[in-house]
């Protein structure tokens, strides 16, 4: 007897059709389908095994287990693997099999989202909410499928009965509260993200989702708080894309902070700042420059305290110390003169017009 599943495949060619009774040997009719299935399971049950038999338009594919294995270990254990395309077969013979099996009519709706077939991913997923409804799971798959539909008038619903089925998924209040976001309903999308965070403090997405949400709810405390998470998104994960996300909200926190503090108008010290870097850059060469605006660079990876007037920065390719908003305008300017085009994050163009004018 196996100790372990086993799996092959088989082109229909090459079954032995005198196997069968003669009204079930024409391949590919239903009768050679149900005969090929009742000789496998037959044969496999006489070794006290259990065979899943799946057969397409070119090849008979038979999963066996052990007495007493359960097919669906087997299943989750490809789709935990990423073969979640091999895996749909098997999935669509135990539906068959057992039509009203919630876990299997979910596995293989998220199976189907994952490929891309929404539709087929629809149906199962509603079979399965409808045989329980307090599948929260499920409810949030069918939201998130709708949502890879460019649906979201149709994902809404069946997100907001994943959160009503379970309040603690934080799965399902992640989604939920992005999907309020996207309907700028910010402040009732805070306190569903929050909610997904305290569930999935170790998630990164529910991190951001609710750093965004108190940005966009506003208030001193609420960007407060949005800052520090941000900076738990670029420390934890920063090889993450959200770490790049966090890294430019940051900078547009900052940014705005800063021209609160001047009322909109002109920051003299960083006019006195470009055009310090200027003089710097047009004595030490552009190659210099470029080793300056890196360093700076690299550094701004884990953010730089632009509101803190202190200098505490320290850099190998200039001597002293430096405040943070000085460390930017620097690179700015060596941005500026590298590439006039280039995206640095913030937008101090008019202190850098203003530098370059003081030179004339």
């Amino acid at each position: 007897m196996s100790k372990k599943p086993f799996s092959f495949k088989l082109p229909l060619s090459r079954f032995d059709v005198t196997l069968l009774p003669g009204d079930a040997r024409k391949i590919g009719s239903n009768a050679f389908k149900d005969g090929v299935i009742a000789y496998f399971v037959d044969q496999y049950a006489s070794k006290g095994e259990t065979a899943i038999v799946v057969i397409d338009d070119e090849e008979i594919s038979v999963l066996t287990l052990p007495e007493g294995g359960d097919p669906m270990d087997f299943v989750l254990s490809m789709l935990q693997s990423g073969r979640i395309k091999d895996a749909v077969p098997y999935l669509e013979m135990m539906n068959k099999s057992t039509p009203d099996n919630v876990h299997v009519l979910y596995n293989l709706g998220i199976a189907y989202s994952e490929l891309g077939q929404f539709d087929e991913a629809v149906i199962r997923l509603k079979r399965a909410v409808q045989l329980d409804p307090t599948h929260a799971h499920a409810w949030t798959g069918i939201g998130v499928a709708y949502q890879r539909m460019r649906k979201p008038e149709l994902a809404l619903e069946p997100l907001k009965k994943a959160v009503e089925a379970n309040p603690s998924d934080g799965f399902a209040q992640r989604n939920y509260g992005a999907m309020l976001m996207g309907q700028g309903r910010n402040e009732e999308a805070l306190v569903h993200l929050r909610a997904a965070r305290n569930a999935l403090p170790h998630d990164p997405q529910a991190v951001y989702g609710l750093a965004a949400a108190l940005e966009e709810v506003g208030g001193a405390a609420n960007i407060d708080e949005a800052d520090e998470l941000y900076v738990v998104v670029i420390e934890r994960w920063p090889a993450s894309p959200l770490a790049e996300e966090a890294r430019k909200a940051r900078t547009q926190i900052a940014h705005k902070g800063m021209r609160e503090k001047v009322d909109g108008g002109l920051r003299p010290d960083v006019i006195m700042y470009i055009a310090d870097a200027l003089k710097i850059f047009k004595k030490a060469g552009s190659t210099k420059r470029q080793q300056i605006a890196l360093e700076i660079a690299m550094k701004g990876q884990s953010g730089l305290d632009i509101l803190d007037p202190d200098p505490k920065y320290t850099l190998k390719t200039l001597p002293g110390k430096f405040s943070g908003m000085q460390l930017v305008s620097i690179m700015y300017a060596a941005f500026k003169q590298i590439d006039p085009k280039a995206d640095s994050g913030i937008d101090l163009q008019r202190e850098y017009d203003a530098a370059v004018e003081l030179k004339h």
